[in-house]
């Protein structure tokens, strides 16, 4: 499968895919990364409403029967949707990237990440097996956000205040260099609090906001380095898909948010390093 290299050669803010300055690697040695660590990297595609006929083309090259029927069901009623990306990065999304580009060079909003609160920056996380790491969609939203599910055929919906819409991040390398992501939505909400957690190396001061996790509605799915996971909301826009792929832009128009997620790197490899395996597999187990 083609990779994206349009996506970062395109996008500002960026890691460059292009070959870095080495003047300061002659000096100092390369950091060696943990046997279970996972690069991955993640980029959000932001598309105005008039441009919803672009929008929906992205799914034209999309593999959405990748995940199973009850799966992709559950998270429709929640207006969510997903699949694998087929071939190279389609011209509908590298186009949109350019725009997006070049609005960050002359725009001081884009540029600052502040024209609305779903940046379209390339982030790459460095994940180790199964720890947390948090993938972030929408900064905190100055409003009151509505966030409407129906799970097991029960409608429900609540109201948070200051709210940060994520996900929560988990990475499991196995073999044959194939990851096993799973990413499950939350929301971060009101005012900070402050306690104490505890774990093997002591006690520790800790300032969190109350979390709300909807584990129903995890999505899992393994992935090679190369593949490309999208997600996005439904349309019409509505539920859970509303809240987290729905975002309103400093100057007021709403846009539809487009996730794409691929694993740059993982350490494991089954056939030449089985020892590997077993450590990665151990460390997420802890």
């Amino acid at each position: 499968m083609i990779v994206l290299v349009c996506w970062l050669a395109l996008s500002a803010g960026c890691a460059q895919w292009s070959k870095e300055n080495t003047a300061t690697e002659e000096f100092l040695p390369k950091l060696k990364k943990p046997p279970d660590t996972v690069v991955v990297e993640t980029v959000l595609v932001r598309y105005p409403k008039a441009k919803s006929k672009d929008f929906a083309r992205v799914w034209d090259t999309v593999d959405e029967t990748y995940f199973g029927i009850e799966s992709r069901q559950a998270l429709d009623r929640n207006g969510v949707r997903m699949g694998l990306l087929i071939g190279e990065l389609p011209q509908v999304i590298r186009e949109q990237i350019a725009i997006t580009s070049h609005d960050q060079a002359n725009d001081v909003l884009e540029h600052a990440g502040l024209a609305a609160d779903a940046d379209n920056k390339t982030r790459r996380l460095q994940c180790r097996a199964g720890r947390r790491k948090e993938l972030f969609v929408r900064r905190e939203l100055g409003e009151p956000l509505t966030v409407l599910t129906n799970l097991n055929g029960e409608a429900q919906g609540e109201v948070y205040e200051r709210a940060v819409v994520l996900f929560d991040l988990r990475a499991f390398p196995k073999g044959n260099k194939q990851v096993l992501i799973k990413l499950t939505p939350e929301i971060q909400h009101g005012e900070t609090k402050h306690s104490y957690v505890s774990s093997d190396f002591g006690v520790r001061p800790e300032a969190r906001r109350e979390r709300k996790t909807w584990p129903e509605l995890a999505i899992e799915t393994n992935l090679s380095p190369g593949q490309i996971f999208v997600m996005s909301g439904t349309t019409p826009s509505k539920a859970l898909g509303k809240a987290f792929f729905s975002t309103r832009t400093a100057d007021q128009t709403d846009e539809n948010v487009i996730l794409l997620l691929r694993v740059l790197e993982t350490q494991v490899d089954e056939l030449f390093a089985p020892e590997t395996v077993v450590q990665a597999q151990a460390a997420a187990e802890n």
